[in-house]
């Protein structure tokens, strides 16, 4: 039997409108793929569990510590005592980097890493944004107690911190609460979204005890949290009485943190031995936006017989907050080495470009000495070799007229002297030992 060949043709349009539709019409089974999302965990060897802790006020912590640093520590006297993992403490170290610690100071290590294994050097410690976070020229480490014993809060606030190498007005605005008459602890995220590591995506948060080897992670470099949104950790009704210290466990001091920044992509490219090294460098920064700008020299400011590498690097456009000094030195076993590494610029105090203007020795050891001078700013800096390290002596003043160096009479050391200082008259400073100080002409 044969199909007139009108049927067939409808039967063909029939049939293909069919899987068109299942096509077009049917559910989309695929993942849709949104932003990590981290589950409470727990509960840990000790107890501590986490839930949603968005019921809690955010609190806006006000008393300044003014730890304006980058990589910094600082310890402060908790208002009521506190147990954390079985331990009680009267005490806290703060650090720059989102990060509370708990009996030795610990360590203000930028480089995060997750909570598994625990990192050791970071001791027992509460991490509500573990990440390279950079107090030095924006943001605030705050405080606040508010309540009445035995109902009182403690709470610390990270207030607008940019990340280290980021812009100054892309920050993170986030908190710790602790809590008196339960003993937990809050978590709090007012603003966390930055072009980079936006929502925790570099961040370490949760709970450890590097002594007793125990951790609780809600997340690892995973955009987790948002604004207005907390975590809770209650302190355990049942806590695990096999946890808990009777006093800190003493730990060895940490290793020293390294270097970061162009000081970091310079001693790779040294170590790499790239004979054009800080050519190179130069015309990467120089590119960059904004843009940076090198000199460098070679001096034996260690009196090991062997000249280091000095870099002086400044803000093409006049960005103070670029102004920065290092010090590479070399051994045959391990190439170059860091041996000082600072920013110049404080909050206080701008420094716009800095250069040798002198390399002598101003202290009378037999060691060559730096004499640094910022001539738009009028600031003077002498780096010096003491008991084997490298040390910045800030000169007082700011002075706009000359800058010299007087050699040093029979028995002396050599001056200082600057013109057109505050203060009225020549500035005359010499070293006395332990710092540069005023002497009369």
């Amino acid at each position: 039997m044969r199909f007139p060949g009108r049927l067939l043709f409808l039967i063909v349009v029939v049939v293909a409108m069919i899987i068109a539709a299942f096509f077009l019409l049917r559910r989309d089974t695929r993942a849709q793929f949104g932003p990590a999302v981290a589950l409470c965990p727990g509960p840990d060897a000790y107890g501590y569990t986490c839930a949603p802790g968005g019921a809690f006020a955010y609190i806006d912590a006000a008393e300044d510590t003014f730890l304006y640093q980058d990589d910094g520590l600082l310890t402060v006297a908790l208002p009521f005592p506190f147990t954390f993992y079985g331990t009680t403490y009267t005490e806290v170290h703060l650090n720059s980097n989102g990060t509370l610690h708990f009996g030795a100071p610990g360590f203000a290590d930028y480089a995060n890493v997750c909570l598994q294994p625990e990192p050791a050097a970071m001791g027992d410690m509460i991490a509500p944004y573990w990440d390279d976070l950079d107090l030095t020229y924006a943001g605030y480490l705050e405080t606040a107690v508010v309540g009445a014993a035995p109902n009182r809060i403690f709470v610390v606030e990270w207030d607008d911190v940019p990340r280290f190498g980021s812009d100054l007005a892309d920050t993170v605005t986030f908190a710790v609460q602790l809590f008196e008459a339960t003993q937990d602890i809050v978590f709090l995220y007012q603003d966390v979204t930055t072009v980079e590591g936006s929502r925790g995506g570099s961040a370490t948060i949760g709970l450890q005890s590097a002594e007793q080897g125990v951790s609780l992670q809600y997340s690892c470099n995973q955009p987790t949290v948002s604004e207005a949104i907390g975590i809770h950790f209650p302190h355990p009704d049942a806590a695990n009485v096999d946890l808990g210290l009777a006093a800190p466990v003493a730990r060895a001091d940490a290793p020293a943190l390294g270097v970061k920044g162009p000081t970091a992509d310079l001693l790779t490219r040294l170590n790499q031995r790239q004979p054009n090294a800080l050519n190179d460098l130069q015309a990467t920064w120089r590119a960059q936006r904004p843009a940076r700008l090198a000199t460098w020299h070679e001096l034996d400011l260690t009196g090991n017989g062997r000249d280091e590498l000095l870099v002086l690097w400044r803000g093409a456009s006049g960005e103070p907050t670029l102004t920065q000094l290092a010090v590479l030195g070399t051994t045959p076993e391990n190439g170059f080495t860091p041996l000082f590494d600072q920013r110049l610029t404080t909050r206080e105090r701008p420094i716009m470009a800095v250069t040798l203007a002198a390399a002598v020795d101003l202290t009378g050891d037999g060691i060559t000495d730096a004499l640094l001078h910022d001539a738009r700013q009028g600031q003077v800096f002498v780096l010096t070799a003491v008991s084997g390290d490298l040390l910045l002596y800030p000169l007082a003043d700011q002075c706009d007229g000359r800058l010299r160096v007087v050699e040093a009479a029979a028995g002396g050391v050599p001056q200082i002297v600057r013109d057109g200082c505050t203060m009225p008259g020549r500035l005359t400073m010499a070293w006395n030992g332990s710092g540069f100080v005023q002497i009369r002409p």
